[in-house]
């Protein structure tokens, strides 16, 4: 999801609130219909978004483009779900625009069902990244010491079921 309310400049200048909600990624005859909803005309030219809603942390400006933020919403309708993740937590956690995070994204190791960053580096040592560490000594292994040093080391993000790592 989303959505922007475009309202008119002049309008709003004059003290009459006039506005529509556009749902992103939106047609040229969609936007077009909007603007004439609320009166952009030859004498009323200007727009800008007085409220927005969304489902990826991003902070939408009065004054953002909306050809830019229509591209972005196209972008993110193809992303599946766990990048999406990835995009969120890029926003969210690591305080990256949405275009940002968006070219991030690709970036980014996912762990998913992760906790904690002890399940990340049992994670880690079970798929083999620490080299072959044989199975009757894995169970000496302190996983929240060496989770505290990935964390150190690295830049790991909490997301809604696990964690990710940017590179």
């Amino acid at each position: 999801m989303f959505n922007v309310a475009l309202t008119n400049l002049g309008k709003y200048n004059e003290g009459e609130l006039i506005y529509t909600w556009l749902s992103l990624p939106a047609t040229d005859e969609e936007i077009t219909a909007a603007m004439d909803k609320i009166g952009i005309n030859e004498e009323y030219e200007e727009f800008f978004i007085t409220d927005y809603e969304n489902d990826y942390d991003y902070a939408v400006g009065e004054y953002d483009n909306l050809e830019d933020l229509n591209e972005k919403a196209e972008t993110l309708e193809a992303i599946d779900d766990y990048q999406m993740e990835i995009i969120k937590a890029l926003i969210s956690e690591g305080g990256y625009d949405l275009g940002e995070a968006i070219d991030k994204a690709d970036d980014c190791i996912y762990f998913p069902d992760c906790n904690d960053m002890s399940d990340v580096a049992y994670q880690l040592v079970e798929e083999g990244i620490f080299l072959e560490v044989p199975e009757n000594i894995k169970c000496y292994l302190d996983y929240e010491a060496i989770g505290r040093d990935l964390n150190i080391e690295g830049t790991f993000y909490r997301t809604e079921n696990g964690y990710i790592e940017v590179l």
